[in-house]
């Protein structure tokens, strides 16, 4: 529990946050050199290891100098009960999944990266692919990203905004391709958003999953797709671009709805003086 409670004392500024995903690099690397047949989940965590073993120094070090505990985990939902606020941000992500989905069709995917997914994905088993992508990644990473990169910079008294952006943009660069930067880069902001409004780890988490969920179920229900295809590729035009009309109204609404029924940290902290 002692080891644990460190993370609460890891506040990693901007300059750390960048050391993090330079971390995950050379995890990424060593691992591939290492164990250069092992599955999706075993190379994952391990990629992860330095990293996680950073914010625990970073933590530790931080125990010993003094300062105080920063809350990983503090949920408020505002006015809304939990169950309410993780559905509807649950269908603003699937909207704007499908909003953005024109930006990413628009960056091609290289063949050599596409080899590299098809390689990987195609060709692990199912349980390998949903222990890595649909329960490994959104833990680690909303923890990372969100829980120590967004917490320690805003916690060091960055603007929301600023923490916001940069832990989505490393966010982003974690994926190490081009190809899923953009998308990365916007559902990491979306991400942020909600952990800033509710402080719960939890709930990125779970957006995370379904995010995740969602494209795995889609590779399986349309084996035949190519590794890059979209939504555009399943539907009949008419009908996808109605969709995306829907979509976007939708991701409007819900976004204006969770902001007016939630309260930003520095509010509730005024209300609670």
């Amino acid at each position: 529990m002692k080891s644990f409670k460190a993370f609460l004392w890891c506040k990693p500024s901007l300059g750390q946050s960048w050391l993090l995903v330079a971390l995950i690099f050379v995890g990424s690397l060593l691992t591939g050199i290492a164990l250069p047949h092992a599955s999706l989940s075993l190379s994952y965590l391990l990629m992860m290891l330095l990293p996680l073993a950073f914010c625990w120094w970073l933590g530790s070090e931080a125990m010993l100098s003094g300062g105080g505990p920063v809350p990983v985990n503090a949920p408020d939902f505002g006015k809304l009960p939990a169950w309410a606020f993780l559905l509807l941000s649950a269908v603003a992500l699937l909207a704007l999944s499908v909003v953005i989905e024109p930006v990413t069709g628009a960056i091609p995917m290289p063949d050599s990266v596409k080899a590299i997914f098809e390689r990987l994905f195609l060709n692990s088993a199912l349980w390998d692919i949903v222990l890595s992508t649909c329960i490994l990644a959104p833990l680690l990473e909303e923890l990372l990203c969100r829980g120590m990169m967004l917490r320690g910079m805003h916690s060091r008294g960055m603007a929301p905004w600023k923490a916001i952006f940069w832990s989505a943009f490393l966010f982003a660069l974690m994926h190490m391709n081009p190809w899923q930067s953009i998308p990365a880069l916007l559902i990491g902001i979306f991400l942020g958003w909600v952990y800033w409004r509710t402080r719960c780890l939890w709930a990125t988490i779970f957006l995370h999953c379904f995010n995740n969920s969602v494209s795995t179920v889609i590779s399986r229900l349309y084996p035949d797709l190519s590794i890059d295809a979209g939504l555009n590729d399943i539907l009949p035009p008419t009908v996808y671009w109605t969709v995306y009309g829907v979509s976007f109204l939708l991701l409007i609404l819900i976004l204006y709805l969770l902001h007016e029924k939630t309260l930003s940290p520095e509010i509730q902290t005024r209300l609670e003086a």
